[in-house]
């Protein structure tokens, strides 16, 4: 990129403060296909829509298939999907000491293609590393 009067360039630069939140879905395929017409990639938009109501990640991966999710979820068994990613905003999901109250309130009631999403089929964990 040609620099125009010394302040112009392009890059993309994060910060210091990156929360890494993980979802852990079961009963909903939020397989990321690309196609805007498949039902699972819609799946998909609706759950990073949901997220971005409140901050916009910054890194995420793509949905992963998993065979029983009692292997990595708190509490959630059986197959199901898991999906990472970050945002920038420092604690931004954190309510009264719990650092994922806020995705738990924008995501429990909603429902994506058929499935009420509650703490039977969603559950989300914040980490330090991703």
């Amino acid at each position: 990129m040609a620099r125009l009067h010394g302040a112009a360039g392009s890059g993309e630069n994060l910060s210091a403060n990156l929360n890494f939140y993980t979802v852990y879905l079961s009963q909903l395929d939020i397989t990321a296909t690309g196609n805007i017409l498949d039902q699972t990639q819609q799946n998909f938009d609706d759950v990073c829509n949901l997220i971005n109501l409140v901050a916009q990640p910054v890194i995420m991966n793509n949905p992963i298939p998993v065979p029983d999710l009692s292997v990595l979820a708190p509490t959630l068994v059986g197959a199901g999907m898991v999906f990472k990613f970050a945002v920038e905003h420092g604690n931004v999901f954190e309510r009264g000491g719990d650092t994922v109250a806020i995705l738990k309130e924008i995501f429990h009631g909603v429902n994506i293609d058929g499935v009420a999403l509650d703490p039977l089929t969603i559950e989300f964990e914040m980490s330090e590393l991703l």
